[in-house]
């Protein structure tokens, strides 16, 4: 059944009815944040938790890791923790491993981690095209040529990193359609994190705030490779 659009009140922080209107989750709901003991990941796991689900926080570094679930337990707010490193095969397995004998399902991810344009524009699209598009950058800053090549100029590997990022949301968002898994990227902006030096328009709270709310938006409003932006107005396009 195709997904209804919700409606784009709902993503306003000032919107009071999000929790009375609108809550299908219990605290049976299992939620999974990536690499989560600080900046906009770290605020998704409080808010998330704030709303009554059993989230698991991850993080590379065990220790910060341990650091940010007893920042959390000493508000109240009980969470999981297991030590994620998703670029590293064998401590994706492990975390596997352990979720399955712990959890019965999982049921929220959120992971926060040309030519060009012919290669992410291509409905075709695979893991294997995306490849591509990151080793012709990897080659180019190599060779000196990235500038020339018409990579991004400001904050560039990360900017790449994102594009690749979006792109595979569209190929897991087709390879997964119909089968009640949905799949989508969501930017909230310049965001005052560490990353930026606490520099930006919004806090990381305020960006947790809507990331929970579209991640907790009913299954039958929830749509499907799209790509969110912004924080109030929300702003939404297709991938």
């Amino acid at each position: 059944m195709k997904s209804q659009e919700p409606d784009p009140n709902y993503f306003s922080s000032s919107s009071s009815s999000f929790v009375s209107s609108t809550k299908w989750w219990s605290k049976e709901t299992i939620a999974i944040v990536t690499g989560a003991n600080k900046g906009i990941g770290f605020a998704l796991v409080k808010r998330l938790a704030e709303l009554g689900l059993t989230v698991i926080l991850t993080a590379r570094d065990v220790e910060r890791g341990q650091r940010a679930v007893e920042s959390l337990s000493e508000k109240g707010l009980p969470v999981n923790f297991f030590q994620l490193d998703v670029s590293d095969p064998s401590s994706i397995e492990a975390f596997v491993s352990w979720f399955k004998s712990n959890f019965a399902a999982l049921d929220i991810l959120k992971v926060r981690n040309p030519s060009i344009k012919s290669i992410l524009e291509d409905e075709e699209l695979s893991e294997e095209q995306i490849g591509r598009f990151v080793g012709l950058f990897l080659q180019s800053v190599k060779d000196g040529t990235w500038k020339s090549q018409g990579w991004p100029e400001i904050w560039t590997d990360y900017a790449v990193s994102k594009l690749a990022l979006n792109a595979y949301t569209m190929v897991l968002a087709k390879r997964y359609e119909g089968e009640g898994i949905s799949v989508n990227s969501y930017c909230p902006g310049f965001t005052q994190t560490s990353m930026t030096q606490g520099q930006g328009s919004h806090t990381a709270d305020e960006a947790a705030g809507v990331g929970a709310r579209l991640l907790l938006l009913h299954p039958q409003q929830l749509p499907t490779a799209k790509f969110y932006i912004g924080l109030d107005p929300f702003v939404k396009s297709n991938l």
